[in-house]
């Protein structure tokens, strides 16, 4: 027959106290009721469990070879109920995020730094790739959300946004568009344009841009991103029009940030999986990268010259 846990409870309250009544108050039962288990638990083990030497218990020889093995389980199940509790306060756990690196290197940093303040023992793992494979791993439950910026061609992820801003043209300070406070697409037609693929949510937004001003849109450099992009047009290379999370992170006083108009917005989503909930980790910890956002957007100047 098979001992219950609470079995081996009393078993183990025994065997360190080596009597009934200490055992029963450590347990927080009467000592009766310990007498009458010890019993139980002595008939369904087929052996004698301890016994009786100057008015202690003291245990068998085979209950000894039992007691470190059941030690073990004890500490085991207290290390399971502490963390259940931590998971109930939501002091630990694991949290994947996948993003786009623009965002993993901008938005992510602060987020994660206020966060662990609260809750320094949940781990935390970011993933850095392109928008399609961020889509890609959300689906497939590979994390539990995923940050990119829209538009996406297709998504099968349930798109939340997290917060929208103007993309900006910077350029280096000699440059000859550096004393202007804006620029239009037509301006840059005889600058050499630092540029995104069509095919990336950003090259959507430049081409709808020069679509929408009528210009034509000329890239000399193409990137996929803004870092490489701010690259060039820091040694002079061109005019680059990039997302302003970049420069959240990276004020650059080498280069001129110049308002873009008309206005072109480019947004942060937050992507989750269609059919599964996220984690209160998961949410605690969003919450937390929508206060940070917050803060930076009520701190930031708009597109401002550097």
């Amino acid at each position: 027959m098979s001992l219950s846990f609470r079995q081996l409870q009393i078993i183990g309250a025994v065997g360190r106290s080596g009597s009934v009544t200490a055992a029963a108050a450590a347990l927080g039962i009467s000592q009766p009721a310990v007498s009458m288990m010890l019993k139980d638990c002595t008939q369904a083990a087929g052996f004698p469990l301890f016994v009786r030497r100057q008015g202690r218990l003291q245990a068998s020889a085979e209950t000894k070879a039992l007691l470190t093995d059941l030690e073990r389980l004890f500490d085991s199940v207290d290390r399971i109920n502490r963390l259940i509790d931590d998971m109930r306060t939501t002091a630990v756990g694991t949290i994947q995020i996948a993003a786009t690196p623009t965002l993993a290197d901008n938005l992510l940093p602060s987020a994660v730094a206020l966060f662990q303040k609260t809750r320094p023992k949940v781990r935390i793992t970011i993933h850095a790739m392109d928008s399609y494979n961020v889509v890609n791993h959300v689906v497939r439950e590979y994390v539990d959300f995923g940050l990119a910026l829209s538009p996406f061609a297709n998504s099968d992820a349930r798109e939340i946004e997290l917060c929208a801003a103007e993309l900006v043209c910077v350029v280096h300070p000699e440059n000859a568009l550096a004393a202007r406070s804006s620029i239009t697409p037509s301006d840059l037609a005889s600058h050499p344009l630092i540029s995104f693929s069509k095919s990336l949510p950003l090259g959507m937004l430049v081409n709808e841009a020069f679509r929408s001003a009528g210009a034509a849109q000329r890239i000399a450099l193409e990137v996929n991103q803004s870092s490489v992009a701010c690259g060039l047009a820091r040694v002079g290379a061109g005019v680059a029009i990039i997302d302003p999370f970049w420069l959240m992170a990276n004020p650059d006083h080498r280069l001129v940030q110049l308002k873009l108009r008309p206005r072109a917005e480019v947004r942060a989503q937050i992507l989750v999986p269609k059919t599964a909930a996220l984690s209160r980790t998961a949410r605690l910890f969003l919450s937390t990268l929508r206060k940070t956002t917050d803060q930076w957007k009520h701190g930031q100047h708009r597109v401002v010259r550097s």
